[in-house]
C-alpha cells in the first residue's frame, strides 16, 4: 500500500523549484533552439496553448519526475500506453492542459489507468509559468470518463461533473463549482 498523503506533500514540496527550473533554464533552453524568443515563436499560432503543450510537456513532466524521484525514490517512470508513473504498486497517467481557463484535459484516445495526476498551467506573454493547478483522480471513483475518441484526431477529453468533486484530491489549486461542471482553478505559484 503506497502513503499519497506523503506524494501529494512531496508535490506541493517541490513544485516551487519544478517552475522555478522550466522559467529560468528549461525554457530558455527552448528559445535558444527555436532561435526566437517564446513570444516571437508562438506569435502566429491558432492553437496556442496546444501548441505550448506540445513544446513544454515533455521538458515540464521530466523536470517534475526528477524533483519528486530526488525526494521520494519509490517514484519511478513507468511510460506505456496508459501509465507514465508508477509509485509503490500505483500506476499514475500524467496530464498537462496549458489552457487554464477551460475545464478539463485533452488526451491521446488509448486506455489509461485509473489513478491520473491532473495538472493544469498559466503562462504569462513571455511563455513562463505563472500559476499551477494539480490533482490526483481515480477514474474508477468518477462518474466523469474519457471521451470516445474523435475521428478526425485521435484524441479524447475530459471534464469533470460537480458530483465528482469528492474524488478530485486537490493538491494545489482550487476546485470551482458550476452551474454542472468542475472548474479547476490555478493559483501563483
Amino acid at each position: 500500500m503506497v502513503d499519497i498523503s506523503k506524494l501529494k506533500q512531496t508535490i506541493v514540496q517541490v513544485l516551487p523549484a519544478v517552475i522555478k527550473e522550466v522559467n529560468s533554464v528549461r525554457i530558455p533552453a527552448l528559445e535558444q533552439a527555436w532561435g526566437r524568443p517564446f513570444k516571437d515563436e508562438f506569435a502566429n499560432e491558432d492553437q496556442t496553448t496546444v501548441e505550448i503543450a506540445k513544446n513544454y510537456a515533455r521538458v515540464l513532466n521530466n523536470c517534475m519526475f526528477r524533483h519528486i524521484s530526488n525526494e521520494l525514490p519509490e517514484f519511478k517512470e513507468h511510460t506505456t500506453n496508459g501509465s507514465d508513473y508508477i509509485y509503490g504498486d500505483l500506476l499514475i497517467e500524467d496530464k498537462n492542459s496549458f489552457s487554464p481557463d477551460s475545464n478539463g484535459w485533452v488526451g491521446n484516445g488509448f486506455g489509461k489507468t485509473p489513478v491520473h495526476l491532473l495538472k493544469k498551467f498559466r503562462c504569462c506573454e513571455s511563455g513562463r509559468i505563472t500559476e499551477a493547478f494539480v490533482a490526483l483522480v481515480d477514474l474508477s471513483k468518477c462518474k466523469s470518463q474519457w471521451s470516445d475518441k474523435s475521428l478526425n484526431t485521435n484524441r479524447s477529453t475530459i471534464s469533470f461533473s460537480n458530483e465528482d468533486e469528492k474524488h478530485i484530491d486537490v493538491i494545489f489549486g482550487q476546485l470551482q463549482l458550476k452551474t454542472k461542471n468542475i472548474k479547476p482553478i490555478t493559483l501563483k505559484v
